[in-house]
């Protein structure tokens, strides 16, 4: 029968090399049972807390570097993948909205307000980063 220490440390190497999302995702990889694995570590016990942050720290870690290669891409798609990440509600529903772009409408000078307001809210880099993605797409 596996150690508890063991099994913390086989926990702990496999959150690094598979980067599971789910602490049953994590099991599947583990050399114990599930049986064994909820023996050894009980849902209160400081080991359990440890390897529920490793999960939640490389999830965001891999999440990272997903948003980081959405912001390099020039594709339409994934501009509006990053705002609906870091966009307000408003824009987010905007998006939802499949506005015809070729439609003869008119355009509401307060959305488009709130929409100048929110992207002010950006750091320089995040404008620099959508301004650039914009340009991107007005050129293709």
């Amino acid at each position: 029968m596996k150690s508890k220490n063991y099994i913390l440390n086989d926990a702990l190497q496999k959150i690094e090399k598979y980067k599971p999302s789910t602490l049953s995702e994590l099991i599947s990889f583990l050399d114990c049972s599930k049986v064994t694995f909820y023996n050894k570590f009980k849902k209160d016990s400081e080991e359990y807390k440890l390897i529920l942050e490793k999960i939640e720290a490389k999830k965001l870690q891999v999440a990272n570097t997903a948003k980081e290669k959405l912001l390099m891409s020039d594709n339409p798609t994934a501009l509006i993948s990053i705002i609906k990440i870091y966009g307000s509600d408003e824009d987010r529903q905007a998006l939802n909205q499949n506005i015809n772009v070729n439609a003869n409408t008119t355009v509401n000078y307060e959305d488009v307000k709130k929409l100048e307001v929110n992207i002010n809210k950006l750091s320089i880099e995040e404008q620099r980063t959508l301004n650039a993605l914009l340009d991107k797409i007005r050129d293709e």
